[in-house]
């Protein structure tokens, strides 16, 4: 359903994601876990179309939607839960 192949970006000369390959089937619940900086957010940017890739794809349901805005992007259907800070 949800497949990227070598998905990367660069910002500048720094690499935010590399060569990111994952397949998510139909139901699936999948989660990017990570420590902060990792590129979890801007991972699933390039998932949803908010950030199109330096290189590599982004298909969905067999279509490459790699770089199709949001409104378009029928990947962004995803949706992202940000952790609650907690108190020490």
């Amino acid at each position: 359903m949800l497949r990227t192949e070598g998905a990367t970006i660069k910002f500048g000369g720094l690499t935010a994601v590399n060569q990111v390959d994952m397949h998510v089937k139909k139901g699936d619940v999948c989660a990017l876990i990570g420590p902060n900086g990792a590129g979890k957010t801007t991972c699933f940017n390039i998932l949803s179309g908010v950030y199109r890739p330096t290189s590599g794809k982004v298909f969905f349901d067999g279509k490459d939607v790699t770089g199709l805005p949001p409104f378009k992007n029928t990947s962004a259907a995803a949706a992202m839960a940000e952790a609650e800070p907690t108190s020490a």
